[in-house]
């Protein structure tokens, strides 16, 4: 009788008071990291939405997607509350990843971090690509060539992905007898912008550098734009491979060597983590690696003479 009444007026549930009922939104949140580096601009993080909105939709969530970039991290939390939401995914980048406020939210909350955890961090659930086999692939592909003087143009000195793929890198190097030095180490934060200033700095010298691998396609496209300003030829002088496989690398000039990450997998992936978070409770930290595939373009070359 009440149920037939309400839908007479079309009457509609408050979701709070709904939730207290049924101690759930069915929403879950997903936080963006720096103004910079992330956001819908970006290729690669528009198709983890893609994919998390997907999953969710299907099992009858919503998302709710925090973008005010104004917004103090000590609000997080109470903003999560304040909206209700049953659990979290958080795409970070920089600093925030080791910021304590972000910590208290994954210890409050169902919380799944996208290949954006700090290093720092062991007892928290995630999801991360085959960072150090995949960067292993890329380096070794250059060693192959014929290059011994590889550059890396690491991410940052805070996530867990960043030292992966310089330890993948290093791998690589020792397997064929080739010292690792720390100068040709740099790090680039993910940025284009950055890659192009450190690269022209870098090269604007003698080094006897060959080759590059950047841990995202955008640093490599700021390197190859760098060299090329400054005289240099890709891949004939310098070559380059990057990481990520975004839409834009195949149309690059040169088209671009890189690392393909499974972005809609990971995406899925997270957001079906995060949703048997919220229905076990059972407190059992998850790991997911998803694999990678090697993609051979023009920006590598060929095999180098002598």
């Amino acid at each position: 009788m009440i149920l037939d009444v309400a839908k007479e007026m079309d009457y509609l549930p408050n979701v709070m008071a709904r939730g207290l009922i049924t101690k759930k939104s069915n929403t879950i949140g997903i936080f963006f990291g720096d103004r910079q580096n992330s956001g819908f601009d970006n290729p690669f993080f528009s198709e983890l939405i893609r994919s998390i909105k997907d999953v969710a939709g299907a099992e009858g969530y919503d998302i709710l997607i925090f973008a005010n970039q104004k917004r103090n991290t000590s609000s997080y939390k109470t903003i999560c509350y304040e909206k209700g939401v049953d659990g979290v995914i958080l795409i970070l980048t920089g600093d925030q990843r080791t910021d304590e406020n972000i910590r208290e939210l994954h210890e409050s909350l169902p919380t799944v971090y996208i290949d954006s955890v700090s290093y720092q961090y062991t007892n928290v659930n995630f999801v991360e690509t085959e960072n150090v086999n995949a960067s292993f692939q890329a380096v070794e592909h250059l060693i192959q060539l014929g290059h011994t003087r590889i550059l890396k143009m690491a991410g940052d000195q805070v996530a867990k992905a960043s030292y992966d793929r310089i330890e993948g890198y290093k791998q690589a190097l020792n397997k064929y007898g080739h010292k690792v030095d720390s100068d040709l180490i740099l790090y680039g934060e993910f940025s284009r912008d950055k890659a192009y200033q450190l690269t022209k700095r870098f090269f604007s010298k003698d080094s006897g550098v060959t080759a590059v691998f950047a841990s995202s396609d955008m640093m490599a496209f700021g390197i190859i734009d760098a060299l090329k300003d400054l005289g240099f030829k890709v891949p004939e002088d310098i070559a380059v491979i990057g990481f990520d496989d975004i839409d834009e690398s195949k149309d690059y000039q040169p088209p671009l060597t890189t690392v393909h990450q499974q972005r809609f997998t990971m995406g899925e992936t997270a957001a079906k983590m995060l949703l048997q978070l919220i229905d076990s409770q059972d407190g059992i930290t998850r790991h997911a690696t998803i694999p990678a595939r090697f993609v051979i373009r023009e920006s590598s070359g060929t095999k180098r003479e002598g």
